[in-house]
């Protein structure tokens, strides 16, 4: 499956959960994706184990007509997240416009703060649920649930049904063109520019090596609730 031209944001905090950010980071790459590390005020970032990720670029400056879906992953990094009103005002910008919304495990409780869980069917962490359903959403226990553009799974060993749902729901989607109105064609997020921290060696993208070789490196079936 190629996805080339599509563009996707992962929202990335400290303690964030391993495999829920570099499992779906490389099969995005994979599949063509741009794959854009959004933080909150700062650039690195370290996991539950301690490995070191590099963001690309702070939620305050991103805006949802520069992608076509975010990701938010699970850990400890979703209570970080919800802090940060420019993290709830992108995630919130992303429903009203139709973009898709990935949330893994805790990542619920971004959706939860966001307010964008209101008449939704979604999972999460069973720890989360009573969150989840005081939020206004039907709560399942499934390995990944779409509901429209939301698209939810509950724990790392749900990765492999997450990911192939997201996928196939990227696939779907107009190019971003064609998502905008006339008046807005022209400057099209296709040829958006991300603002990097200053000092990223390039528009928006930089090197990520594991930590010892640079000091900032770096199951069953579906529910389809439609």
């Amino acid at each position: 499956m190629s996805l080339h031209g599509k563009r996707v944001a992962m929202l990335v905090e400290d303690l964030y959960q391993d495999q829920e950010v570099w499992y779906p980071y490389y099969r995005l790459r994979e599949a063509g994706v741009l794959v854009t590390l959004v933080g909150t005020n700062k650039k690195d970032y370290k996991s539950k184990f301690g490995y070191p990720i590099t963001a690309d670029t702070t939620a305050e400056k991103v805006n949802a007509s520069q992608f076509d879906g975010v990701i938010v992953p699970g850990g400890y990094a979703p209570d970080i997240l919800r802090r940060f009103p420019e993290v709830l005002r992108f995630v919130r910008q992303m429903h009203q416009q139709g973009k898709l919304i990935g949330a893994i495990c805790h990542a619920g409780w971004v959706l939860v703060s966001a307010d964008v869980l209101k008449g939704k069917t979604a999972t999460c962490f069973f720890a989360i649920k009573d969150d989840v359903i005081n939020a206004g959403a039907t709560y399942v226990d499934r390995d990944v649930v779409r509901d429209g553009n939301l698209i939810t799974a509950r724990k790392p060993d749900d990765l492999p049904a997450f990911m192939r749902t997201w996928l196939a729901a990227l696939a779907e989607r107009p190019p971003r063109s064609a998502q905008l109105t006339p008046s807005r064609r022209g400057r099209s997020a296709e040829h958006a520019h991300v603002r990097p921290f200053r000092g990223s060696p390039d528009g928006s993208r930089f090197s990520r090596t594991p930590a010892a070789a640079s000091p900032r490196a770096r199951k069953p079936q579906s529910a389809d609730v439609r």
